[in-house]
């Protein structure tokens, strides 16, 4: 029978390693380029762009912390031909130390119009698959080291919830994430399994808000706001303003208060085609150990047969 000492210590290790914090409580990969990819924050978006619909996005965060998180996401999406409907697909993998998590969803939305715009309800339904590395656990006692070795692979279902209203100028969202609530038991031996040690991922909430303001021919400005909550733990609130000029290139500056700033950039090639990059830099204590964030966003939009082209999009 382990010491409490050791159980205390092995749960702590663990704990850090599994739950994904950034300044503040959040599990899921966090992206500053999020206004780009509404679908990777509310299927309910499925089909909104009238086209096939691609994302890629790429994020190693804090750089010079070792085992920092590191994130790919690709997403897809489109309308089906009534425009009623849309589908979409999505997948992600996030490493954080010991810790790496695949999650895909597919997606779907139903849309129909309100007011001057579009209200859309979306489901979307996958799953995740987490390992653990235990070779990648370190402990400063080896007194205190629990003999666990290897990886351990727990696949978990996963569903969201959705709703999303947008005209051509103004959205807003809201989506609730893990409503199964997932839960990974890692003890794979027998003298640990009396230690309930377990990954269990919160119910998230999110909320979205964006208006486009067209200040000339050349200018529009667009805040843009996102509110995440995971559980009870405190929320984190990204305050974004991004220029568009020349209905070409995005130019934005994104707040997050009790963590730093970013700066993000979107270039739009031939209407369809889409480029970005951001750059994050934290103001708390991190930014002593030049725990400096990157990512870079890939797009294309593919134009559906008999749909009028919408030029410039705002999101």
């Amino acid at each position: 029978m382990k010491s409490m000492k050791n159980i205390v210590l092995f749960g702590l290790a663990c704990f850090m390693q599994l739950v994904h914090f950034d300044a503040q409580a959040q599990q899921d990969p966090k992206f500053n380029q999020y206004m780009f990819n509404p679908l990777g924050i509310n299927p309910a978006y499925a089909g909104s762009r009238e086209a096939i619909s691609g994302v890629a996005l790429f994020r190693n965060q804090w750089i010079g912390i070792d085992g920092a998180p590191t994130t790919q996401s690709f997403a897809i999406h489109g309308p089906l031909m009534n425009k009623k409907m849309g589908l979409g697909f999505q997948m992600s993998n996030d490493n954080i130390g010991a810790r790496n998590t695949i999650n895909a969803e597919f997606d779907y939305a139903y849309r129909f119009p309100l007011l001057k715009g579009k209200m859309s309800l979306g489901l979307g339904a996958g799953f995740n698959y987490f390992t653990f590395n235990w070779n990648k656990v370190t402990f400063k006692d080896a007194a205190d080291v629990v003999p666990f070795y290897g990886q351990s692979q727990i696949l978990t279902p996963d569903v969201d919830f959705g709703a999303f209203y947008n005209t051509r100028k103004l959205y807003i969202g809201i989506e609730f994430a893990h409503l199964l609530e997932p839960k990974a038991n890692f003890s794979a031996a027998d003298s640990l399994l009396s230690l309930g040690l377990a990954y269990k991922q919160f119910r998230h909430m999110s909320l979205t808000f964006g208006r486009a303001f067209v200040l000339n021919k050349h200018l529009t400005l667009k805040p843009s706001i996102l509110y995440k909550q995971a559980g009870l733990y405190q929320g984190v609130l990204d305050l974004n303003v991004s220029v568009l000029i020349d209905e070409k290139l995005w130019a934005g500056i994104t707040a997050r208060p009790n963590y730093g700033a970013a700066v993000i950039l979107e270039y739009v090639i031939a209407e369809k085609y889409r480029i970005g990059y951001s750059f994050d830099y934290p103001f708390n204590a991190l930014r002593y150990t030049n725990g400096s964030s990157h990512e870079i966003f890939l797009g294309i939009d593919l134009a559906l047969r008999k749909s009028p082209s919408v030029s410039p999009r705002y999101f």
